[in-house]
């Protein structure tokens, strides 16, 4: 039984080693969570559309060696997106995306909401047309079927004014919210950090925010409470799919049974997103990983 829905886009990340020599590896904001979340024993069902070529059966057979449910991920005949990461700390893309798969997606058959309790919404893909309306479509009615909601915009300014138009829907439905000040900075022009965070919890005041503050840790932020956490110590790799890696162990720490109380829920988070940046490419920490982590000094 599926228990999250992660809904968006699968893409080949080519990373820059700094020595003149490229890695391919599998990414997207949806694809890293729901690799983040299986790692971790949630049963994740991938939700987007995945290519016929080479890539896109690269990405189904990672897929399934994570224990992932590509059920509702139909392949397409059109080429699987790029992303060109030509500095990976910190992290700095180009996106070669032109009538990608993921820009493809339609919608889910019924039986892909069976046993879910979450939907996690994030990334680039959410902003290409002709899926863009899809998506919001899929959030909404995630929110009608009472899912725990979870969205990050993961703001790229090749896509500035569509990400401007859009986040708006999201954030109205959201239960869970992760932005970055990069984050803010984009979807929120001309206004202080402080000043877009302050007018995103307005729009939906019950939301809870997890704000990450690169190497200064982080804060989770809700109608009550306002959590901060200096984040872990670790040696980095690369910072790719860090934020992806934090919101995935918020989740996993917000729905695994007892769920953690909010500081916990917080560590928890940080310390998957440092044990992430231990090792190249979007990786999916294991829980012993993580601990470990944990099991050191806070920065």
């Amino acid at each position: 039984m599926t228990r999250v829905l992660a809904c968006g886009g699968a893409v080949i990340d080519f990373v820059h080693d700094g020595q003149g020599r490229w890695q391919a590896r599998a990414g997207g904001s949806a694809w890293n969570v729901a690799r983040v979340l299986a790692t971790l024993g949630l049963t994740t069902g991938f939700i987007g559309t995945l290519s016929r070529d080479p890539f896109g059966e690269r990405l189904v057979q990672e897929g399934t060696r994570h224990g992932l449910d590509l059920r509702s991920a139909p392949r397409v005949d059109a080429p699987t997106a790029l992303s060109v990461i030509h500095c990976s700390h910190p992290a700095q893309y180009a996106f070669y995306a032109e009538n990608s798969a993921d820009s493809q997606f339609g919608g889910v058959p019924e039986d892909a909401w069976d046993g879910a309790q979450a939907a996690y919404f994030g990334g680039i893909t959410l902003m290409r047309d002709p899926a863009r309306d899809a998506f919001v479509h899929l959030a909404h009615e995630a929110r009608r079927r009472g899912l725990l909601v979870v969205y990050d915009p993961n703001f790229r300014p090749q896509l500035a004014d569509a990400y401007r138009e859009v986040y708006g829907h999201y954030v109205a439905v959201a239960d869970l919210i992760k932005v970055s000040e990069d984050d803010l900075r984009g979807l929120l022009p001309g206004l202080t950090s402080d000043d877009a965070l302050d007018q995103l919890r307005r729009l939906n005041p019950g939301a809870t925010f997890l704000l990450t503050l690169g190497d200064r840790g982080a804060r989770l932020i809700g109608p009550e409470a306002d959590l901060p956490h200096p984040g872990y110590p670790v040696e980095v790799a690369d910072t790719v799919g860090a934020g992806d890696a934090s919101i995935g162990g918020l989740l996993y720490a917000t729905l695994r049974a007892p769920p953690l109380p909010p500081p916990e829920r917080l560590a928890f988070a940080l310390a998957c997103a440092a044990a992430a940046c231990t090792r190249p490419g979007a990786h999916a920490p294991s829980l012993p990983e993580i601990d470990a982590v944990q099991k050191e000094t806070p920065s």
